[in-house]
């Protein structure tokens, strides 16, 4: 009897559980994903919004969770096309059956798939239309063990259904065979003759077969994602970009959190442990966005408690003239910051103040591979309301005459080269920018040269009003990435963590 019990008890949770899934609110990130994966399909707001009012008699964020699922999934799996939401949403309502259940007889007609091997990796379809992709990793007998992100599945041989192509190349060449496969970039078929790889920009015609049946969605020859890193910053200038609402970051320098799809607020870690409290407001003030282009303006600020001195004549070393040298200054000579100063370890620092403009825009590359962007900005601060000449022992005297406003005006770019991989670049006009190479730039970010640890403002280097740098940005998964470039600090690193 007890046993009854715990069955029935254990079955009821089963199906409490389903309802719940049923009924519960769609969550936001099901909402970010939908409206991402609408965009990358070619779809409008406008659009998606006809196409769920028609379906399910309700905007978005009054779905369910399950009917959220059910959309991502269409839109992963390619089910749910620019062209099939268009022919659904014109089709009258007693027609309007896309999404139909096969029959038992029409599932027995699917091909069973004849080629199963360890290590074919792409997206698997089954006979229940099921979609799951992943790796295989292990064959045995009638179970064929498939690694997938959601975990590891035994499931029986007959139930993949056979996935075939015929492909036809830019030279003429045409290809038939199983689909072993397929990568962001590539195909791997097994023709008759053997195996062949073809690289996707070089596909003129192609078509698939899933269980027999051909998919009558569009093939796109040139298949590649938008590079998954949305840049705040490119080097150390920011973008007009926001983080997501309740999306938190690190890097080597500072961390952030999204408030609104709006405003987000960073901070400066380092200065926070020496005691300089700062925050750095960024609001958006202006956002449009179609399927091939997106534009922003923001603007932002920075505020800082007890801006260290040290900071600021470090950073313009090169406005400090050594007495009786000539136009020697002080980055020029072997001395350092603890060196010029009346009392470094003593002085009061100042209240600092920073603010900027900046504007990007993202468009779809015209080849249909990811995004290019660029970015175009200014910033000024109160960097010289403090008279830095009291703080500077007389041997040492600041060039006010040439040194009257702290500015700098970067233009950036950044191009999609592979889902995870950004070329990026930029160039700057700024009158506190200096050069220095490798060591100078790690002892200044490890603070060994006593300037400010984590921060880049050493005494060291040489004066460039005029400047550029570029380098590249890997994205290893879609919440960090790491960037090598030319210009300090060299190596940048940026860590995300999703909150739903």
């Amino acid at each position: 009897m007890k046993k009854r019990q715990l069955i029935f008890i254990i079955f009821f949770g089963i199906l409490l559980n389903g309802i719940k899934a049923q009924s519960e609110t769609i969550v936001f990130g099901q909402q970010k994903a939908i409206n991402t994966l609408s965009s990358e399909a070619g779809l409008s707001s406008a659009e998606l919004n006809n196409y769920l009012k028609k379906r399910y008699q309700r905007p978005l964020f009054q779905l369910t969770v399950s009917e959220g699922a059910d959309l991502i999934q269409g839109f992963q799996d390619g089910t749910l096309t620019k062209a099939s939401i268009t022919q659904y949403v014109s089709q009258k309502p007693q027609k309007a059956q896309i999404y139909t259940e096969k029959s038992p007889a029409q599932k027995q007609d699917l091909v069973a798939a004849s080629i199963l091997e360890v290590g074919m990796k792409k997206r698997f379809h089954f006979k229940d239309g099921s979609i799951s992709e992943g790796e295989i990793i292990a064959v045995n007998e009638d179970l064929v063990t498939l690694v997938t992100e959601s975990g590891e599945f035994r499931i029986p041989k007959n139930e993949f259904l056979a996935e075939t192509a015929e492909i036809t190349n830019k030279k003429g060449e045409k290809f038939v065979g199983h689909v072993l496969e397929e990568s962001a970039e590539e195909f791997r078929i097994r023709t008759i003759y053997g195996d062949a790889t073809i690289h996707k920009r070089n596909i003129e015609k192609m078509s698939r077969f899933h269980g027999g049946i051909k998919d009558p969605k569009t093939e796109m020859r040139k298949r590649f994602y938008t590079g998954e890193a949305n840049l705040l910053s490119v080097f150390l200038d920011p973008t007009a970009n926001l983080l997501a609402p309740n999306t938190f970051y690190m890097s080597g320098m500072s961390l952030g959190y999204g408030l609104t799809d709006r405003f987000m607020l960073t901070t400066k870690y380092a200065s926070n442990f020496n005691g300089d409290l700062n925050l750095h407001p960024r609001l958006r003030v202006f956002h449009n966005k179609t399927a091939t282009k997106e534009r922003s303006m923001s603007i932002g600020l920075g505020f800082h408690r007890s801006y260290p001195v040290k900071s600021i004549i470090g950073k313009y070393a090169h406005a400090i003239k050594v007495n009786g040298m000539g136009d020697s200054t002080i980055n020029q000579i072997d001395v350092t910051i603890d060196d010029v100063m009346i009392n470094p370890n003593e002085d009061e620092n100042p209240v600092y103040v920073e603010a900027y403009l900046v504007y990007t825009s993202h468009r779809v590359n015209p080849t249909g591979r990811g995004k290019v962007g660029w970015t175009v900005g200014g910033k000024v601060s109160n960097a010289f309301q403090e008279d830095i000449q009291t703080h500077l022992k007389s041997a040492y005297t600041f060039d006010k005459n040439n040194y009257k406003i702290p500015y700098r005006f970067w233009a950036s770019l950044d191009y999609d080269l592979r889902r995870d991989l950004k070329f990026v670049a930029s160039t700057w006009i700024d009158n506190g920018y200096r050069t220095m190479d490798a060591q100078a730039a790690f002892q200044d970010y490890f603070g060994t040269d006593d300037s400010t640890p984590l921060s880049i403002d050493s005494i060291k280097g040489k004066k460039s009003n005029f400047d550029f740098d570029f380098g590249l940005l890997y994205a290893p998964t879609e919440n960090f990435r790491i960037g090598v470039h030319f210009q300090q600090p060299f190596i940048d690193f940026y860590w995300e963590f999703f909150e739903f």
